[in-house]
């Protein structure tokens, strides 16, 4: 049985095995971890994976392996994923029916996708007939593509990626049993949950939660501000840094291991504790959900693997709140040759890497098809003869692309002589357009500084010499775009003769009458004869009040507008 590596990038661990490919019962020859460097994965992307190469190489020399096929095992918001229900047909034949009817599962632009699926399991519906369970995705080819990049750098040869929620599958079936079994694998930033039963896949969840946020408080509540989060969490894997429960109305299965801690030490394992509420909340509702509709066959007990099933007291945490018995997984019932070591203290970290070499999903089409080659072939003369049409061929582009090339040198050499010739000119050419920039520049600010108010007093001389002498105005009242004034006049006919000689005004554009009215002066003279017999003057009829007649009227003075260019652009 051909082996393989297995290879999974997580967030802060990166998980290798070497093991027996798509066997039953596969065997590991080795495995081991290294340090992921910080930003080098992004939901599944390898970014800045230079160092990473680098550690990989080195630990595969460490630990003497010279297998250089590869896998990945990728957990990614680009792998898409449906449960669907196909009519029941041939296994050979379910990817083209996806295929065919990709679109109607995934809203997506299939262009830039590669559809695969897992067989699940089959059901019968209430009238008898058979179907297939399904699990459809759609794997983004950027995804995969960055991932066979990264192999190459590694100097090893890209086979396929397997979408880590399958791979759990493949790997945990057989050792759930034949009861109905939650399987939680949880990481530093995403868990994966699935419910198996008889062999068969029943619920698939990816939830973004993990134990990151943990790790980070921890170090907070511990005034260790700048811990690496790898000591942080090798601290929760080695003492009981989290709580059993979430708060005093959770019913206690497994009891806590701590006694005698002081209120402030309590105080912080809450802290810690309350980073897993979203998480342990998600895993109720998708429990319950199932329950709901598989209330004959209730899930069991929960299997806990990934890095989170190391960090003493999870599990008791997570029985506690689910009201199951949680296990910690400690074997694969058809895998052999993992044995436990200080640096690898259970098989849990290493489910995702093991099952993707089971029956990982298919986005490309095999390669080896269609390349078998007849034992009788003289390989000699075969390869004479491709290498004797090679120098013809060359032959044949040389003496055909000869020509042009020396037209192409010439017509070069003519084109640099020209462009030396014109140099200078075309040195003074940029200096006339930056001259002529410059000076427009300088012309339209200077057009910026005017204003229609700098016409004012030409307008006011007009008045002076048109107008009449005695003509009152009442008010007046400048802006940069108009003026207001009002004036008085003895009467209508006079009012219009002033307008009329304004409007022929050369100061300003428009000239307007706002607004007429009417107003009477009454006048009272004294008497003629103040020497006079105040009896006389008493008997003697008042003189009547003479009455005036003015006419008041507002005129508004339209300025004619600035005109402001566009500001050039300097040449350089």
């Amino acid at each position: 049985m051909a082996k393989i590596l297995s290879i999974e990038v997580g967030n802060s661990v990166t998980r290798i095995c070497e093991l027996d490919y798509k066997a039953k019962n596969p065997k590991i020859y080795k495995y081991f971890c290294i340090p992921t460097p910080a930003g080098v994965v992004e939901d599944g992307f390898l970014k800045d994976n230079g160092d990473l190469c680098f550690r990989i190489k080195q630990a595969l020399v460490d630990h003497g392996v010279k297998t250089k096929q590869v896998i990945f095992s990728v957990t990614s918001g680009k792998i898409v994923t449906r449960e669907i229900s196909v009519p029941a047909m041939k296994e050979s034949m379910v990817g083209n029916f996806i295929k065919a009817n990709a679109n109607d599962y995934f809203p997506i632009d299939l262009s830039l996708y590669d559809i695969a699926h897992v067989i699940l399991g089959t059901e019968k519906s209430e009238e008898g007939r058979e179907s297939l369970r399904i699990m459809a995705m759609a794997v983004g080819k950027e995804l995969i593509g960055g991932y066979a990049k990264f192999a190459s750098a590694c100097g090893l040869k890209f086979v396929t990626i397997d979408y880590c929620g399958n791979a759990v599958f493949q790997a945990m079936k057989s050792s759930c049993g034949g009861g109905t079994v939650m399987v939680v694998k949880m990481e530093d930033n995403n868990t994966i949950t699935e419910i198996i039963s008889q062999r068969s896949m029943m619920l698939h969840r990816n939830l973004q939660n993990g134990f990151e946020r943990a790790v980070h408080v921890l170090a907070e509540v511990s005034g260790l501000y700048e811990a690496d989060d790898a000591d942080m969490f090798k601290k929760m894997c080695q003492r009981p840094c989290i709580k059993v429960a979430l708060n005093n109305k959770t019913k206690i299965r497994e009891q806590d291991v701590v006694y005698g801690e002081t209120e402030e030490a309590a105080e912080q394992r809450q802290k810690v504790t309350d980073t897993f509420i979203q998480l342990i909340g998600n895993l109720q509702r998708v429990a319950e959900l199932y329950n709901s509709k598989a209330k004959e066959n209730t899930i069991e007990k929960v299997i806990l693997i990934g890095l989170g099933s190391e960090i003493v007291s999870f599990d008791k945490l997570l029985s506690n709140e689910l009201g199951l018995p949680v296990k910690v997984l400690e074997d694969l019932t058809d895998v052999s040759g993992f044995v436990e070591t200080k640096n690898d203290p259970g098989i849990g970290r290493y489910v995702g890497t093991i099952g993707a070499t089971f029956a990982p999903i298919t986005i490309s089409a095999d390669q080896s098809k269609g390349n078998k080659v007849a034992k009788d072939v003289d390989y000699r003369l075969l390869t004479g003869i491709v290498v004797a049409l090679g120098v013809l061929a060359c032959g044949f582009m040389i003496v055909k692309s000869y020509l042009p090339y020396k037209a192409e040198v010439k017509k070069e050499a003519e084109l640099k002589a020209k462009e030396k010739q014109y140099a200078p000119s075309e040195a003074i050419y940029r200096q006339h357009i930056a001259i002529s920039n410059l000076h427009a520049y300088v012309v339209n600010r200077c057009q910026q500084t005017e204003s229609p108010n700098n016409g004012l007093v030409k307008f006011l001389e007009e008045m002076e010499q048109k107008l009449p002498s005695d003509l009152v105005i009442k008010d007046f009242s400048s802006d940069s775009d108009q003026m207001v004034m009002s004036m008085e006049a003895a009467s209508y006919e006079e009012a219009a003769k002033i307008f009329q000689i304004m409007r022929d005004f050369e100061s300003v554009m428009e000239i307007k009458v706002t607004g007429v009215t009417k107003e009477e002066i009454v006048d009272e003279d004294e008497d003629k004869d103040k020497d006079k017999d105040k009896d006389k003057e008493q008997d003697e009829n008042t003189e009547e009040d003479v009455k005036k007649e003015k006419v008041v009227f507002s005129i508004a003075c339209q300025y004619y507008p600035i005109e402001v260019d566009a500001v050039p652009e300097l040449a350089k």
